[in-house]
């Protein structure tokens, strides 16, 4: 499986413990007083819905930190297209064990591949275009890297992932300077590191006012496309550019006819819709 460089087979062990520990999996009441602990069961993880499917090794790790000798084996690869009825894994160990990672895993597989499928869809919805989709900070706290992962199954791109990634000026360093100019101009001077600068202007008088400064990057933030438009036609080629500010399935499309370089939507991780998919014993 293709990961980021974040999803280490550490990182998953991790966040898959914490999440069974915050099951109280272990201790699962129901399954300890009612099932047989000799009980041996198979089952099929199936998906519920057409998709892009991701998490497999994150869903194989929940099994196995329960019970090691759980077998999980995977029916399709991570990033492929799965459609509805489609078996994505079979699972066959202890009925207990079984009972007690399900919901661990399935919750890993269902946000996962939600973001994916999600980020499929806008990626195809401008592909005529080139605009690269690009995911956001608005993420869910410390799953970051999950939900970043998670675009890039999709096809989308991520954008920064903390905040020593690139040197990023935004509307409150903005106002807080209140001289866009100086604020760039000390940025280009200080940045000895050599970070990528990316500055948001949500003015074409913003703009205009920074537009002979050479950083990296502009981010077009709460504009319509015709203004996006008169944007592009001031800087030409100079910077890559990129919209962001309530872009949905409705606009998604007037935006990357301007020809911007990339479309960054929060919605894509901040309100995920996770994928229905489910486990079902034989």
């Amino acid at each position: 499986m293709s990961k980021s460089k974040l999803i280490t087979s550490g990182y998953i062990k991790s966040i898959v413990g914490a999440s069974l520990f915050e099951d109280q999996a272990q201790k699962d009441i129901t399954t300890d007083l009612l099932v047989n602990k000799n009980s041996i069961t198979s089952a099929k993880i199936i998906a519920n819905e057409d998709g892009i499917i991701g998490g497999l090794d994150f869903a194989d790790e929940a099994f196995k930190q329960i019970d090691k000798k759980t077998k999980f084996k995977k029916k399709v690869q991570e990033g492929s297209s799965i459609k509805k009825g489609d078996i994505i894994a079979e699972i066959k160990g202890l009925t207990g064990s079984i009972l007690k990672s399900e919901r661990t895993a399935i919750n890993f597989l269902g946000l996962i591949s939600g973001i994916a499928t999600k980020t499929h869809y806008y990626v195809n919805l401008v592909k005529e275009y080139k605009t690269k989709i690009c995911c956001t900070r608005k993420t869910l706290p410390t799953l970051r890297a999950i939900q970043k992962y998670a675009v890039t199954l999709g096809g989308g791109t991520n954008n920064r992932f903390n905040l020593f990634d690139e040197i990023f000026i935004k509307d409150n360093h903005i106002s807080a300077s209140q001289n866009i100019f100086d604020l760039v101009q000390n940025a280009l001077r200080l940045n000895r590191s050599g970070k990528v600068i990316t500055v948001e202007v949500d003015t074409l008088s913003q703009l205009e006012t920074i537009q002979s400064l050479n950083f990296n990057r502009l981010l077009l933030d709460n504009m319509k496309p015709d203004e996006i438009k008169k944007a592009l036609s001031m800087v030409g080629n100079k910077y890559e550019t990129e919209a962001s500010g309530n872009i949905n399935d409705k606009n998604i499309l007037d935006y990357a006819k301007t020809g911007v370089n990339r479309i960054s939507i929060g919605r894509l991780t901040h309100s995920p819709q996770n994928l229905d998919i489910s486990l079902n014993f034989n």
